[in-house]
């Protein structure tokens, strides 16, 4: 039996006529008779009445009702789905070397995949990766008991996934030259800093932190990216290791293991130093970085003068016929110094960092001639007596504080006697208190000079080659400045991958699982690089460092549900939005929505 119906017009109007019917065989012809006519329906009678039907013609288990229905459990499904096929569309598990894993079910790629998807969906999870993945669909998707994922065999496959480190770096870096040889134009190059949970790791040290915890142990994550943001190349350093010590093994890689030619390491003005820039040009590659302000005037022939008339007033006026300055965009003014002594200096000038640097310093002034006026008054107001030296400390701490130490002389004390008047309670007589008056004298030449520097940067490259015929730069100031300002790809690593170095779930201490935890940073960094990076060009919004970016796959769990009366089981997931599923298509992750396709691979498993 089956629902039929059947279809007229009266006053252009449109009337449809449910019947239930039933098919015969007449001969060799098939016919169709109508058992019960029904007339009009609605949507939901129509639905209802197909399913009872199903239910007498044997296509479903039973007809229950909704109060029968429990659901069982519930677990996160497409976002570890989305994580795990962005893992299989790049195939990283061909980038394991098969000599150096377990080849078992519970493999070191799959080991390290687990681990991956955990970083990706849940940096910050205080729970074991065994529970982790018992609350997900990856023992669906992987087809792993997650019973297998203990400590014991995670530490193990850690030992597998750092012996496969140079293996890895390899295979991301032919991927992504292989689908974008322009990205390796600009190679950046840059170094972080992350505090340690363990005690006994001999790479965790005490050095210099970019976090201000300077009172706690510490390791150091050197990493290199490609102009689209993807890392290709990275190591974990002791803690107290200098920055400037770093690059030669990276340079010496990129030329060497890499083969890459007319490239360009772009690194920040912490690791600049005269040897570091010697051992690029020696490798025949190109660099380019920035100086720190206090380099900028030792640079031969410059002249900063230029800038002396300019103020919070005017910058923004003025700033557009500085002579010989070139307007780069809103917030960029340069000038090509050309080639002095075989390098080449872009110097520039930034109009609002102009004026929050200035706006900064005035602000610093005048707070601490609000607190020099409040201490001398404090000193005046003196109970007991002063000691000279302890004033003193005071008076540099702060100045310290504000980072504009330089910008003052020597503290000078006057003593002063204070008189305190006697005490009616205690009766006694008053007595003479040893106190100070302090003052400080400005340097206003340092300021003055400083004041120059307000707003100014200097690229400096190797890029001096030039047209014989023109005599002009092959390599323009713009692409100079352009690849200087692309470093944001690099801190756009490091503020994403640092979310995830608490070295958690688990505490190590091994210096080789140090380093496999980081590892796995970098391919959770990879994978979250890449779907932001689709996101990005369907929604044109950057998503790597937000909350969101795994937002639209959240709400589409894996539920489990219980027909309480007849036992019967069945698996479903939570459909997705119409505004979700819009953004899963696009992605081209439509495949995992498939109801059909899920139930095959899922649900089956």
């Amino acid at each position: 039996m089956h629902l039929d119906y059947g279809v007229c017009y009266y006053k252009e109007r449109k009337y449809i006529s449910y019947s239930i019917a039933e098919s015969y065989r007449e001969g060799k012809k098939v016919r169709k008779r109508t058992l019960f006519p029904l007339g009009k329906l609605s949507e939901t009678q129509v639905e209802q009445i197909k399913l009872i039907l199903k239910v007498v013609n044997g296509k479903e288990h039973m007809l229950s009702s909704i109060e029968n229905i429990i659901p069982l459990e519930s677990r996160s499904y497409l976002d570890v789905a989305v994580a795990n096929q962005i893992w299989e569309n790049w195939n990283m598990d061909k980038a394991f070397n098969k000599t150096e894993i377990t080849d078992s079910i519970v493999s070191t790629p799959m080991v390290a995949r687990a681990l991956t998807m955990n970083r990706c969906i849940e940096p910050a999870s205080c729970y074991s990766i065994k529970q982790w993945v018992k609350g997900t669909a990856l023992p669906q998707i992987l087809k792993v008991d997650p019973e297998f994922l203990d400590d014991d065999k995670i530490y193990y496959e850690l030992d597998k996934i750092e012996r496969n480190k140079s293996y890895l770096e390899s295979y991301l870096f032919e991927r992504t030259y292989e689908s974008n040889p322009k990205s390796y134009e600009y190679v950046d190059y840059d170094l972080t800093t992350s505090y340690f949970v363990g005690v006994k790791c001999n790479l965790s040290n005490f050095g210099h932190s970019k976090d201000g915890q300077f009172h706690r142990r510490q390791v150091i994550l050197a990493i290199m990216v490609n102009d689209e943001g993807y890392p290709f190349k990275w190591d974990v350093l002791a803690g107290n290791t200098a920055e400037v010590k770093t690059l030669q093994d990276n340079v010496q890689a990129c030329q060497d293991r890499f083969h890459l030619k007319n490239i360009s390491i772009v690194f920040d003005r912490g690791i600049v130093s005269n040897e570091n820039l010697e051992l690029v040009d020696e490798k025949e590659l190109k660099y380019i970085t920035g100086l720190d302000k206090n380099q900028i005037p030792s640079i031969k022939g410059i002249d900063l003068t230029v800038f002396k008339d300019l103020s919070i007033e005017n910058i923004k006026q003025e700033v557009t016929s500085l002579p010989n300055f070139t307007r780069h965009d809103e917030l960029l003014y340069y000038q090509d110094l050309g080639n002095i002594n075989n390098k080449r200096y872009v110097l520039g000038i930034n109009p609002q960092l102009f004026v929050d640097e200035r706006e900064a310093r005035q602000e610093k002034l005048k707070y601490f001639n609000s607190f020099l006026n409040q201490l001398n008054k404090e000193l005046r107001e003196a109970k007991h007596s002063r000691k000279p030296i302890v004033v003193k400390n005071k008076i540099t701490k702060e100045l310290g504080r504000l980072k504009i130490r330089r910008l003052f002389g020597e503290p000078v004390l006057t003593e002063i006697m204070v008189k305190q008047s006697p005490s009616k309670e205690t009766r006694k007589s008053s007595k003479k208190i040893t106190s100070y008056q302090a003052s400080i004298e400005k340097k206003q030449k340092e300021i003055d000079d400083t004041s120059l520097l307000d707003g100014v940067c200097c690229f400096i490259t190797n890029q001096i080659e030039t047209d014989p015929e023109s005599g002009k730069f092959l390599y323009p100031p713009e692409k100079i400045i352009c690849g200087y300002r692309n470093k944001a790809q690099i801190e756009d690593a490091f503020k994403h991958i640092k979310s995830f170095l608490k070295i958690r779930p688990f505490r190590v201490n091994l210096d080789e699982h140090v380093k496999a935890v980081y590892t796995i940073c970098v391919l959770a960094y990879f994978i979250n690089r890449h779907l932001s990076k689709m996101r990005k060009e369907h929604e044109q919004k950057n998503f790597l460092n937000s909350k969101n970016l795994y937002e639209p796959f959240r709400a589409c769990k894996l539920i489990k549900f219980k027909d309480e009366k007849f036992g019967h089981m069945a698996t479903k997931f939570i459909p997705p939005s119409p505004e979700e599923e819009r953004i899963i298509q696009q992605l081209g992750f439509g495949e995992l929505i498939d109801k059909k396709k899920f139930q095959e691979s899922i649900v089956k498993n």
